[in-house]
C-alpha cells in the first residue's frame, strides 16, 4: 500500500506540473477577465442600464487546466424586469463591448465573444450571458440563473482541494468523457467540483467509483429532494436547488465508462491515463480495408448541418438515429451499430449493417385458421397467390418492396421522426453512400478511427 501511494503521488505531481496554469497564466486570465467586467460594467453605465457583470466557471474558482481557459461572464439584471428586457438590453450590452462576436442559443440567447488581451496580441474567447439576479435558486426566472449560486457556493467550499478538480478533470478529458453538452454526455466541470467535495480527494472519488452501482446517489448537503425515476445511472444533488440532478446529462455509458477506468487506474497507475494521445486521422483507405475485414455495409446519410447549437442539434440527430434503425429493421435488414455526428459543416448518420440486401420473396403470415372471419378475409386479400398452411396459421409468399437498404434509405428516409433542424435540412438535400462511395472530408477520418477503436 505504501509503495502504490508513493507510485500515485509522483504521478500526481507530474501531472499537476503540467495541467496547472502557470501563475503569469493566471494573471493574463485574470486581467482579461477583469477587463471584460470593467467594459460591461462603464457600458451599462453609459447606456442607462441597470446591470453588472460577474465571472463565474472554473477561470473564477481556479479549477481550469492550463490553455483551457473558460471565461463566462454573466451580466446580471434586476429580477423584476421582463425576459424581453434581459434579452434585448443583455445582447445589446454585449455586443457592444466585444472586438467580435457570434450570438449563440442555449435556454436563452448568450453571446460568445472574442477580445484581445492587453497587448493587442493575442485573441481569447468568452461567453457573455445576460440572467437575472434572483434572491435564491428557488425563484429562478431562467436555468442560468443558478449558474452564480453554483459559483458562489463552491468557491466558499473548495479551497485547498483545487488541484483535486484538475486531475479529475484531466482523468475524465482523457478518458473521453468530460462535459455534458449533448455530444458527450459526460461529466460537466461543476459536478467534477462536487464530487471532489463529496470525496476529498480524485483517489477517494475513484475507489468509490470503481464501487458504484445502477442509481448512485450522492447528496453532499443531505437535502436533496430529487427523487429520479430509476432512469439516471448517476444522480448527484446540487447543493443550491434540491430538486436538481447536477448528473442528469450523464448517460449510462459515460457513467460505465468511469467506472471502467476506475478500476482500471487503481489496478494499475500510469501517468498515460492523463496523457490524451491524438489519434492519427483514418485514411479511406484504411477505412475501405476495415469493411473488407468486418465484411459489413457501412451506410451514411450525409446533410448539411444545420445552423443551431450542439445541445439543440445531437438530441435531434439521435432521434432520427433511432427512428432510421427502426425503418431499416422494420423492413428485414439488420443493424449492427449506428452513431450520429456533426464535423464543419457536414451532418451524418452512419450504420454498420450485418444484412443489407435481401431476396425479393417474402413470407407473410396471415391469421389463425380457427379465426373464420379474419381467414376469409386474408384469403380474399390475396386471390392470386397460393396461400398455405404453416402452424395453424395462413401464410402467403409477397414481394418485398425494397431489397437492398441504400434503396430504401433514399425512397422513405422522410417518413422517419428526424426532428425540426434536421428534416429541414434533409428535405433540401442528402445523400446515402455506402463503404467505398463515401468521400472524405475533414474530421470524418477522426471519427471513424474513434468508432473502429474506441
Amino acid at each position: 500500500m505504501m509503495k502504490e501511494n508513493e507510485e500515485i503521488k509522483k504521478i500526481y505531481r507530474e501531472v499537476i506540473e503540467r495541467i496547472r496554469p502557470a501563475k503569469e497564466e493566471r494573471k493574463k486570465v485574470k486581467a482579461l477577465t477583469d477587463l471584460i467586467i470593467a467594459r460591461i460594467n462603464k457600458k451599462a453605465s453609459e447606456m442607462g442600464i441597470e446591470a453588472h457583470a460577474i465571472s463565474v466557471g472554473s477561470t473564477a474558482r481556479n479549477t481550469w487546466v492550463s490553455g483551457e481557459a473558460d471565461i463566462d461572464i454573466f451580466i446580471m439584471f434586476p429580477a423584476d424586469m421582463s425576459e424581453e428586457y434581459l434579452k434585448e438590453k443583455g445582447l445589446a450590452l454585449a455586443k457592444s463591448i466585444s472586438d467580435r462576436y457570434e450570438e449563440r442559443y442555449a435556454s436563452h440567447p448568450y453571446i460568445h465573444a472574442y477580445f484581445y488581451d492587453a497587448e493587442g496580441r493575442t485573441e481569447h474567447e468568452a461567453d457573455l450571458v445576460p440572467c437575472f439576479s434572483v434572491k435564491d435558486a428557488s425563484v429562478l426566472k431562467s436555468a442560468v440563473d443558478r449558474t452564480p449560486f453554483h459559483n458562489e457556493y463552491i468557491v466558499k467550499k473548495i479551497s485547498g482541494q483545487e488541484e483535486e478538480v484538475l486531475l479529475l478533470k484531466q482523468f475524465l478529458k482523457c478518458v473521453g468523457i468530460y462535459g455534458s453538452e449533448q455530444r458527450r454526455k459526460g461529466f460537466s466541470g461543476y459536478l467534477c467540483e462536487l464530487l471532489i467535495l463529496r470525496y476529498s480527494s480524485f483517489i477517494e472519488l475513484l475507489r468509490n467509483a470503481s464501487k458504484w452501482k445502477y442509481g448512485e446517489r450522492i447528496d453532499v448537503e443531505s437535502r436533496g429532494k430529487y427523487k429520479g425515476e430509476g432512469k439516471d445511472p448517476l444522480i448527484v444533488i446540487d447543493p443550491v436547488d434540491p430538486n436538481r440532478n447536477v448528473a442528469a446529462a450523464v448517460s449510462l455509458d459515460s457513467f460505465c465508462r468511469l467506472i471502467d477506468a476506475a478500476r482500471i487506474f487503481l489496478a494499475c497507475p500510469d501517468a498515460s491515463f492523463f496523457a490524451r494521445e491524438k489519434k492519427k486521422e483514418m485514411s479511406k483507405a484504411e477505412f475501405v480495408k476495415c469493411i473488407e475485414e468486418r465484411e459489413t455495409e457501412f451506410v451514411m446519410v450525409l446533410f448539411e448541418a444545420p445552423d443551431v447549437v450542439e445541445d439543440i442539434l445531437f438530441p435531434q440527430l439521435r432521434k432520427a438515429e433511432a427512428s432510421v434503425t427502426s425503418l431499416i429493421e422494420r423492413n428485414g435488414f439488420r443493424v449492427y451499430r449506428s452513431d450520429v455526428s456533426v464535423e464543419g459543416d457536414k451532418a451524418f448518420l452512419v450504420f454498420e449493417l450485418l444484412v443489407w440486401t435481401l431476396p425479393r420473396v417474402k413470407k407473410h403470415a396471415g391469421p389463425p385458421i380457427t379465426s373464420k372471419y379474419h381467414s376469409e378475409q386474408f384469403k380474399s386479400k390475396y386471390p392470386l397467390r397460393p396461400v398455405r398452411i404453416e402452424n395453424g396459421r395462413y401464410v402467403v409468399e409477397v414481394s418485398r418492396r425494397y431489397t437492398d437498404v441504400v434503396e430504401l434509405l433514399k425512397h422513405e428516409l422522410r417518413s422517419c421522426s428526424l426532428g425540426k433542424h434536421v428534416s429541414e435540412s434533409i428535405d433540401r438535400r442528402y445523400e446515402v453512400l455506402r463503404n467505398e462511395e463515401i468521400r472524405f472530408f475533414e474530421g470524418l477520418g477522426s471519427f471513424l478511427r474513434d468508432y473502429f477503436t474506441p
